[in-house]
């Protein structure tokens, strides 16, 4: 936090990757800083394709085969059939919109929810707590890719986990902080959610002791939905200096009020 103070002509910090609540909890931030999250085409498609092996991981028992085979045990089971079920995307941004594409053109059918309604979508998307609630219980699959902001942390409550349509699978790839982790440990015990896919947490590393570990219903992945390749991330750095030098806006500007 105090390297801010040796860097008088400072102007961009560029994020490689999309997160930067940390930078946004500094109080010695000056507000002429540019502060830009990686906003790359490739780092969406990695973490859609993440999300389409996860929900395909689940339509088709591969877990449960795996766990079979340590066991010796020859068992068939139907898989479910993709246009019976739905998808909930919270979050809208480049990578909720790649995500959201992938699962569509796939056959699932799609819902969204973000801060605001997007009219000019093709798939239906709602808004505020009243549209959380619709979007969850109607999923067989909820995907959050919400970034860490002061509305988003522990959105996804007890209270709201207990709205989900049960036996679905919550899968995040956004941000730890979303997740009451109480309440989802609670519900999955309880079988309101079938399973869970966790790539983020509220601490990282995952601490060796924490449950989710050995709950039979989550997978644990450490946080590599999506990498960021050199050869990408370059490419929007060396066009955001471009823009900061020619005057303009440069990509992926962080709204300091939103925090993301």
């Amino acid at each position: 936090k105090n390297i801010l103070k040796k860097l008088p002509n400072l102007r961009l910090i560029q994020k490689v990757g999309a997160g930067v609540e940390n930078m946004l909890s500094n109080s010695n931030m000056p507000k002429h800083i540019k502060i830009c999250r990686m906003s790359s085409e490739m780092q969406a498609k990695e973490m859609a394709e993440y999300c389409l092996a996860e929900v395909l991981a689940y339509q088709r028992n591969i877990r449960e085969y795996f766990n079979n085979q340590s066991l010796k045990m020859w068992k068939q089971r139907q898989p479910l059939i993709v246009k019976d079920k739905s998808v909930s995307i919270l979050g809208l941004g480049l990578i909720g919109m790649e995500i959201a594409q992938i699962l569509q053109n796939f056959g699932f059918t799609v819902f969204g929810w973000s801060r605001t309604v997007k009219p000019q979508l093709n798939f239906k998307n709602y808004s505020g707590i009243n549209g959380l609630i619709a979007v969850v219980s109607k999923a067989d699959y909820v995907i959050s890719v919400l970034p860490e902001t002061n509305e988003t942390k522990n959105l996804l409550s007890l209270s709201i986990l207990r709205k989900f349509k049960p036996g679905s699978v919550l899968i995040n790839v956004g941000r730890g902080s979303v997740i009451n982790e109480e309440g989802l440990i609670k519900v999955l015990s309880e079988g309101i959610l079938g399973g869970a896919t966790l790539d983020v947490f509220q601490q990282e590393p995952l601490p060796r002791k924490h449950p989710y570990w050995i709950l039979p219903n989550v997978t644990v992945t450490p946080h590599i939905a999506a990498d960021t390749p050199v050869e990408s991330s370059s490419k929007v750095l060396a066009s955001n200096i471009k823009d900061l030098i020619e005057g303009k806006l440069p990509n992926g500007v962080v709204d300091l009020n939103k925090g993301y």
